[in-house]
């Protein structure tokens, strides 16, 4: 299955007050779900079947704020299988989100 990843710069607030822009790439958990209903079986199907190599080297944002109930650990599962391609993981949305990953090469 492949998605077209959606990006969108974002301000975000430096450390020393500056504005600077960031771009996402943002991956939305909805658009793995069966109808827009959490089904297990189905979305870790589509999680199998997911190309995360479209995020290789982004700054990848993984939306938290979706429209149906979505379990923790399926984010937790997003989170680990793009640990192997992002730069950097974040959980949220554009406006307020927390790095979960970071990679140090």
């Amino acid at each position: 299955m492949l998605l077209k990843i959606q990006t969108q710069n974002v301000p975000a607030v430096a450390e020393h007050r500056l504005v600077v822009n960031m771009s996402f790439a943002i991956l939305n958990p909805d658009d793995l779900l069966d109808d827009s209903v959490f089904k297990e079986d189905a979305f870790l199907e589509s999680v199998e079947k997911f190309d995360f190599s479209q995020y290789k080297d982004k700054l990848v944002l993984i939306r938290g704020c979706t429209s149906s109930i979505i379990p923790p650990w399926a984010y937790m599962l997003l989170t680990g299988k793009l640990t192997t391609v992002a730069k950097t993981i974040r959980f949220g949305n554009e406006h307020d989100n927390i790095v979960v990953y970071r990679n140090k090469k």
